[in-house]
């Protein structure tokens, strides 16, 4: 039944990132990079033997959720400061061009002030998710002698954490999927989100 939830979850994983490639744009190149070796982890884990070792996979996404945390980061300050600019310079005249008149504010929606952590977190989620599912005989002779030594409280620390990483992903889909259709937003980044979503959702099933 593991092996079948995990295939499972390679459809919705393959469609979010069959979206990501269609959004691509200047700037989201680590993106599309990300979802594709995040969806190569899953087959690989699915389809054994295994080309990597579940933990190694583990790394290597994280090491991508990295990078796609400090890319948004340098956008987000570049942004900021090209839009700081631009308010100055309109600032006297206020947004509809009559002095004094204030500046409107526009609400950012949830996908963009969230979608890179989401992106970001799913890899790890995803990646420690393969590391629970794995089936290679060294991680199940650690986790045999892990039960029977100090490592089962290590064992059951990594599960809380994989709860609780599991369970905010979950909520911050939920939370992104019914703001993008509050506001009738494209349909894109929407299906991406609630595709990714429900691959970790598959994903953590398999698990229990």
């Amino acid at each position: 039944m593991t092996d079948l939830l995990g295939l499972a979850a390679i459809v919705p994983a393959s469609a979010g990132a069959c979206c990501t490639v269609g959004a691509w744009r200047p700037g989201r190149a680590v993106d599309v990079v990300a979802a594709v070796v995040m969806v190569a982890a899953m087959v690989d884990g699915a389809f054994g033997p295994r080309v990597l070792p579940g933990v190694l996979w583990f790394v290597v996404l994280a090491l991508l959720a990295v990078v796609v945390a400090a890319v948004h980061r340098v956008q987000s300050a570049s942004g900021a400061s090209g839009a700081s600019g631009a308010s100055g310079a309109s600032g006297a005249s206020g947004s509809d061009g009559r002095p004094g008149s204030a500046p409107s504010i526009r609400v950012a929606s949830a996908h963009g002030r969230f979608g890179r952590l989401h992106a970001a977190l799913g890899l790890l989620v995803m990646g420690a998710l393969g590391v629970g599912m794995a089936h290679d005989p060294g991680m199940t002779g650690m986790a045999g002698v892990g039960m029977h030594g100090h490592g089962g409280a290590v064992a059951v620390t990594w599960q809380v954490v994989l709860g609780g990483l599991t369970t905010g992903y979950l909520l911050l889909t939920a939370h992104m999927v019914r703001d993008g259709i509050r506001r009738r937003t494209r349909a894109l980044p929407v299906v991406e989100t609630l595709a990714m979503g429900i691959a970790v959702a598959v994903m953590a099933a398999a698990m229990v």
